[in-house]
């Protein structure tokens, strides 16, 4: 194994083209230095610079070693920062499924913060896939995301169930009634939700009825399909929850499919931690009264 010194010794060396500007770089003597460099070349057993009265150059080996040099020491001192970071006891690390409303999580987080209760948070934003891996390698302890059969090894709790509807312009023609046909919808102007968890079961609805939608709008942005919708330039579907402005969210007739929306965790910990926790509380909350 390498001395982590020898390494800086060579790099310096590498960087600076002297060893007199090396030794000054990592606070050594020269003699210490080239003592260090000779060290090194004999455990690799190859040279790794050219001296002369011109400087330093790399010799072909040397310029191999760097590139491992350089990704050697980027791991080490990213392990060094790992190491000194203090861990908070109250640090809870929740992913947020991207298509949960942004005006409940700031909410959530108004709520939290006037809590006073000194738990620290760190969100991550992302997709239902994204979400799912961070948990599985444990970079999260608990999730807000769609709850899926496979997700048992997660301990799932499911929060709350919500349909999937047509979003439709106040001054839409059918937007006064309590249910649409898909057939009904044809000749209108749609705002694809790209990032939509159930994106490949509505296509295939929609096709198997004989409607093949024109696109206004392809985004990943829910706030820029309300907007879309609002304008009257196009409708739109999403889940119930997002209904709260002056869209009118309407049932698809024959269209059944719904998500259920909770919490997973990373393990019994974890589990542990949530029912502790003030932030998931709130979420609870927040779905008990809906």
């Amino acid at each position: 194994m390498i001395d982590q010194y020898l390494l800086r010794y060579f790099l310096a060396v590498a960087e600076t083209g002297s060893f007199s500007r090396a030794a000054k770089r990592v606070s050594v003597t020269q003699p210490t230095l080239s003592s260090g460099i000779a060290k090194l070349e004999r455990e690799l057993g190859a040279r790794l610079f050219d001296r002369d009265r011109q400087g330093v150059a790399l010799t072909p080996a040397g310029s191999r070693f760097l590139v491992r040099a350089r990704r050697i020491a980027a791991e080490y001192e990213h392990a060094l920062v790992e190491l000194s970071e203090v861990t908070d006891p109250t640090l809870l690390r929740i992913g947020v499924l991207n298509t949960i409303p942004a005006r409940f999580v700031e909410d959530w987080l108004t709520r939290h913060r006037a809590q006073g209760s000194g738990e620290a948070l760190e969100i991550l934003d992302g997709t239902e896939r994204d979400i799912a891996e961070r948990l599985e390698r444990g970079r999260i302890d608990i999730a807000l995301t769609v709850i899926r059969p496979h997700h048992a090894r997660f301990h799932p709790e499911v929060l709350a169930r919500e349909r999937y509807m047509m979003v439709l312009p106040p001054a839409h023609p059918l937007a006064g009634e309590s249910e649409v046909q898909a057939e009904d919808l044809a000749r209108n102007r749609m705002a694809l939700r790209r990032h939509c968890e159930a994106l490949p079961e509505i296509n295939r609805f929609f096709v198997e009825r004989g409607v093949r939608p024109r696109f206004v709008l392809k985004t990943t942005s829910d706030e820029r399909v309300l907007a879309v919708v609002r304008s009257g330039a196009g409708i739109g579907m999403m889940p119930e929850c997002f209904a709260a402005g002056p869209e009118r969210f309407v049932p698809v007739r024959d269209f059944e499919l719904a998500r259920e929306v909770g919490l997973l965790h990373a393990g019994q910990e974890a589990a542990a931690q949530g029912l502790s926790s003030p932030f998931v509380g709130l979420l609870k909350e927040h779905y008990r009264k809906g």
